[in-house]
C-alpha cells in the first residue's frame, strides 16, 4: 500500500464495502451459468473493450456536437470531447446502467463476430479475404457494383485491424445507440456539473442523424439480395467465397433467420442449430461440412452420415420456428420453463 492516507483511503474503503456486498451475485453467475455457451476469458475481455469503445465514442460525439454545433463553452466537456480515453464508463458501470439484456446480447454477438473473423483468417489470408468483395466492383450490374463498394467501405470502417474489437457508431443498431446515449448524457452532466440544455440537444441530434442503412449488416444484406440473383453465385454460399458478413447475410436471407441468430448458433455447442439451418436450406453435404470446419473452434467434425441423417423437413420446421417472433418465443419459453413435456 502506498503512503496515500486520509480521505482517499476512506473513499476507497467505502466503495469496496459497497461492491463486496455483491460478491455472491458474481459467484452465482460463475457457478450456475444459465446457458450452454462457454464464455472464454478472451471473449469477456473483448466484450469489455467493445463496450468501453462504444461508450467513449458516444460521449466524444455528444461533447463535440455540443461544442461545435451549439456553441457550448465548458472546459470539462471540451476536455472530454478531445480526450483519447473514456470518462463515462466507470460511472455507468458502477450504477448498473450497462447491464440491460438488449445491450449485453448485442455485445455478445459483436464479440462472437470477431471470433468468427479470427477463425476465418486461419483458413484464408487477409488479402484474399479483401478480394472477396472486390470481384463484384466491376460487375456489369451497377447496383451490384455500388452495393459491393458500400459493403467494402463499411467493413473497412469496422475492421480497422483484423481480429480487433472496436465499435463504430454508424454500425450500431438504433435501439443500442438509444439505450446508451441518455445514460452517457447523464454521466457527462454529473462529471462536468453542467445542467444546461446543450448536451441533450447534442444527443437528440446524434440520434436524429443515425442511419442504420450504412451499417455493415445492412450493407451486406443489400448485397446479398443482389448477389443471390446471379446464376454463377447460386451455389457458392461459403464464408471462404463470400467473406463472413456476406455469407451470414445470404444464409439469413435463405433461412429467414437474422444474422444475429446465426452468429449465436456458431457459439453454441457443436453449432447444432447452424447445422440444422444448413440442412433446412438444402446446402450440399460437402458445402456444409466445409463451412462447419471453417467456423467451428471446438475441434469437432461434421460427417456426411450425421449431416445426411438429418430430416430436411424437420430441420426446416425448426428453423421456421426459430425465425418467428422473438418476443413470443421468449414468452413461451418462460411460461413453459420447468413444465414436463415442454421444450423448444
Amino acid at each position: 500500500m502506498d503512503q496515500n492516507t486520509g480521505p482517499g483511503l476512506v473513499q476507497q474503503a467505502a466503495a469496496i464495502s459497497g461492491s463486496s456486498a455483491a460478491v455472491s451475485d458474481d459467484l452465482a453467475a460463475a457457478l450456475f451459468p444459465k446457458s450452454d455457451i462457454i464464455l472464454s476469458d478472451r471473449m469477456l475481455s473483448n466484450g469489455r473493450l467493445y463496450l468501453q469503445s462504444i461508450v467513449q465514442d458516444i460521449e466524444t460525439e455528444i461533447c463535440m456536437i455540443a461544442v461545435e454545433d451549439f456553441g457550448l463553452t465548458h472546459d470539462t466537456i471540451i476536455e472530454i470531447g478531445n480526450s483519447d480515453r473514456g470518462h463515462s464508463f466507470p460511472l455507468l458501470q458502477n450504477a448498473g446502467l450497462l447491464e440491460t439484456k438488449t445491450l449485453l446480447n448485442h455485445i455478445f454477438i459483436s464479440v462472437q463476430r470477431v471470433e468468427l473473423g479470427a477463425r476465418l483468417l486461419q483458413k484464408i489470408s487477409q488479402s484474399d479475404l479483401e478480394a472477396v468483395l472486390t470481384r463484384y466492383l466491376d460487375n456489369e450490374d451497377a447496383a451490384i457494383a455500388d452495393a459491393a463498394m458500400a459493403s467494402l467501405v463499411a467493413q473497412s470502417r469496422d475492421n480497422a485491424a483484423p481480429g480487433s474489437i472496436h465499435a463504430h457508431i454508424a454500425s450500431l443498431p438504433a435501439e443500442i445507440l438509444f439505450a446508451l446515449v441518455w445514460p452517457v448524457v447523464a454521466a457527462i452532466q454529473k462529471l462536468s456539473g453542467y445542467d444546461g440544455p446543450d448536451l441533450k440537444k447534442a444527443a437528440e441530434k446524434l440520434l436524429g442523424g443515425h442511419d442504420e442503412s450504412v451499417g455493415t449488416q445492412s450493407r451486406a444484406r443489400r448485397l446479398a439480395q443482389l448477389v443471390d440473383q446471379l446464376a454463377e453465385d447460386e451455389h457458392h454460399l461459403h464464408p471462404l467465397y463470400d467473406g463472413l458478413d456476406l455469407f451470414l447475410a445470404r444464409l439469413a436471407k435463405r433461412s429467414g433467420l437474422s444474422v444475429d441468430q446465426l452468429i449465436l448458433f456458431t457459439a453454441e455447442p457443436n453449432m447444432v442449430r447452424l447445422v440444422l439451418t444448413m440442412r433446412a436450406v438444402d446446402l450440399p453435404t460437402d458445402h456444409a461440412i466445409s463451412i462447419f470446419g471453417v467456423l467451428d473452434a471446438s475441434g469437432q467434425l461434421l460427417t456426411p452420415a450425421s449431416y445426411n441423417e438429418i430430416d430436411g423437413e424437420k430441420a426446416a420446421e425448426l428453423v421456421s420456428k426459430w425465425a418467428g417472433n422473438k418476443l413470443f418465443q421468449d414468452a413461451q419459453r418462460q411460461l413453459n420453463a420447468g413444465l414436463p413435456g415442454f421444450s423448444d
